[in-house]
């Protein structure tokens, strides 16, 4: 297939690169229109609340790139304008946070990865002492470098590890195959962002999230160094690529060891395989011609044994876990109690799966057919090195597809979604080759019309489905992740004009991650402030609050509070006559308010009666 565009049809090419004119164009005005609203208070309806006008320019981009891309096939450049169209107004709805000017995406974890990097910028804490400081440390440099807000520098994180991954999939599914539109089918699948399921992959600031999205680097590497890519170092056999390698993999372990031991689980299983076949199988086999991982994983198992023991928190993790698998807890309780919440707001879980995950289904399901035609040898147009490139895929998502089956077995709250991410990056590598193969196997794209637009339109309706469940929303019963001014500066001030032995209490909790963000995630202060975690009873704030403590009490209530309790979870724990109570009662006086955020003191002794 040649890239250089026929003279013999200048009039197709044309009409392409005007489409793609109107795409970029569309894309712009959506991106000119999110940026130009931003929002002025909290919106609970994340989707809702974005310009419609921007939802027209980033899915008219969308369509058009998807379209010229699929019956493009011969124009090199032409798809590869449709590709950066496609992903640019993909990428445009992740960094809708930064566009639309929020003060702050990721109310929990996010907060108090907030207040590690403000301890980086004080000089309160080294990198080297903390767990994971890759994430936080790239936000400092942002921040410093850049001149930007700490909160917005740690959001342009979160966007940054997207690009890697957007970028890398597509890389990833071209060194298996390189049979049809391997790059364009790989830039789609990624965009689809299948490890994303807002349970415990996200989309703020969360380290572990960031990992995930790091993977396909990692194995991008891995893979060109197994082909013994890249020019050698005249320092014995090392060779740049090989440097890379090693450093993707120790740059894991520094964004969150929890991904970093299914890397390392997966390079110890990778190096297994190798040694099975020098062992066993004839020396001409593809993969005994491939450099083995050997140095790379006896490299990579020495530093992560080094680095992950000493950290309290793994000791801890492992210790809950064998605890949970004595213990013979109930699996799955956590999914069983959002299912009983699902079903009072009028949801079920069979909906649920289908927003969340019926794309990701699909995925799996093309992932199992491809691993079935590899293993009865009827695996056509891979070569070689893919061929053995995706029997490594499939060994590496043994460690995490364990460690999933043991947290759930052990009912450790949801974090075997982690786990679950890893793997669906891998699936998405495998879903994406399969899809390239059938393409491929169908016809050439452009030479079946029907084909082509087909396969565009069905991707499309993956985008859609993918993109609305991207960020928290009221259409995934979730209110949207979004810290407005108003909610930062009223706690700030409460913070700062708070008698200091007077406790807090909060809605579902206290005021922990704000504590975490203002005075810095393990600072003295943050460990000693008083109520942090305190959680308000429901029965005592839906019935008689000011009767429920006997010390003086604040209780912070913002408008994203109200929003979330009486609107979207229709008064299932806190209810409008406890908000109203607030208001009422002698007992509880109003002490701060700047309308999105009120500050109430409760006073036991403080009662007409």
């Amino acid at each position: 297939m040649s890239d250089r565009v026929p003279r013999t049809d200048p009039a197709e090419t044309r009409t392409r690169k005007v489409l793609l004119m109107i795409g970029f164009l569309a894309l712009t005005v959506g991106v000119l229109a999110a940026r130009t609203t931003p929002a002025t208070g909290y919106e609970i309806a994340f989707y809702a609340s974005t310009p419609t006008l921007f939802w027209i320019g980033i899915g008219l981009a969308g369509l058009i790139g998807t379209g010229v891309g699929f019956t493009s096939p011969r124009y090199r450049r032409v798809r590869q304008g449709s590709i950066v169209l496609t992903g640019a107004a993909v990428l445009s709805v992740l960094s809708l946070p930064l566009l639309r000017s929020f003060r702050f995406y990721g109310p929990g974890d996010s907060m108090s990865h907030l207040g590690w990097v403000r301890m980086f910028e004080a000089g309160t804490l080294h990198p080297a002492s903390m767990r994971y400081p890759a994430v936080h440390s790239i936000a400092t440099m942002l921040s410093n470098g850049a001149a930007l807000a700490d909160t917005h520098a740690l959001m342009l994180t979160v966007v940054v590890f997207f690009a890697l991954f957007l970028l890398f999939v597509p890389l990833c599914v071209a060194s298996i195959t390189n049979s049809g539109p391997a790059m364009l089918v790989g830039v789609l699948s990624g965009l689809l962002l299948l490890p994303i399921n807002n349970i415990g992959v996200h989309t703020t600031a969360h380290p572990t999230s960031q990992t995930i999205m790091f993977v396909p680097v990692v194995f991008y590497l891995l893979f060109g160094y197994m082909r013994d890519r890249g020019e050698r170092y005249p320092i014995g056999s090392v060779s740049g690529i090989g440097l890379l390698l090693g450093l993707s993999a120790i740059t894991t372990m520094l964004i969150h060891p929890q991904q970093a031991l299914n890397l390392l689980g997966a390079f110890l299983l990778i190096s297994l395989v190798q040694y099975g076949y020098s062992t066993f199988r004839d020396p001409e086999h593809p993969i005994n011609r491939q450099r083995l991982l050997y140095d790379q994983t006896a490299l990579f198992t020495l530093l992560f044994l080094l680095w992950v023991p000493r950290l309290e928190r793994v000791r801890v993790a492992v210790v809950d876990i064998t605890t949970g698998l004595l213990a013979g807890g109930t699996p799955g309780t956590t999914v069983a109690g959002r299912t009983v919440s699902l079903a009072v707001l009028g949801g079920s879980l069979e909906e649920m799966f289908v927003k969340l995950f019926s794309v990701t289904f699909l995925y799996v399901i093309l992932a199992g057919l491809l691993v079935l035609a590899l293993l009865i040898g009827q695996l056509a147009r891979v070569g070689p090195n893919g061929r053995g490139f995706l029997q490594y895929l499939i060994v590496a998502a043994i460690p995490a597809s364990v460690f999933f089956v043991l947290f759930f077995v052990a009912d450790a709250g949801d974090q075997y979604f982690r786990y679950f991410g890893f793997v669906m990056v891998l699936v998405t590598l495998m879903g994406a080759v399969a899809i390239t193969i059938s393409i491929d196997r169908l016809g050439t794209l452009g030479a079946k019309p029907v084909l082509s637009t087909g396969i565009g339109l069905l991707f499309v309706v993956f985008l859609v489905m993918q993109l609305i469940a991207f960020h928290p929303s009221p259409y995934i019963y979730q209110p949207s992740n979004q810290i407005s001014d108003g909610q930062m500066s009223g706690y700030e001030t409460a913070f700062d004009d708070r008698v200091e032995e007077v406790q807090f209490a909060g809605i579902r909790s206290g005021p922990e991650r704000y504590v975490h963000a203002y005075y810095g995630t393990t600072s003295q202060t943050a460990e000693e402030f008083p109520g942090s975690r305190e959680a308000i009873p429901e029965d005592a704030f839906n019935d008689d609050l000011a009767g429920a403590y006997d010390d003086r009490t604040y209780v912070p209530v913002t408008t994203a509070d109200y929003d979330r309790e009486v609107g979207l979870f229709q008064e299932l724990r806190y209810t409008e006559r406890g908000f109203q109570q607030l208001e009422h009662r002698t007992e509880i006086d109003r002490v701060q308010s700047n309308g999105e955020f009120e500050l109430y003191l409760i006073d036991p002794d403080d009662t007409d009666e």
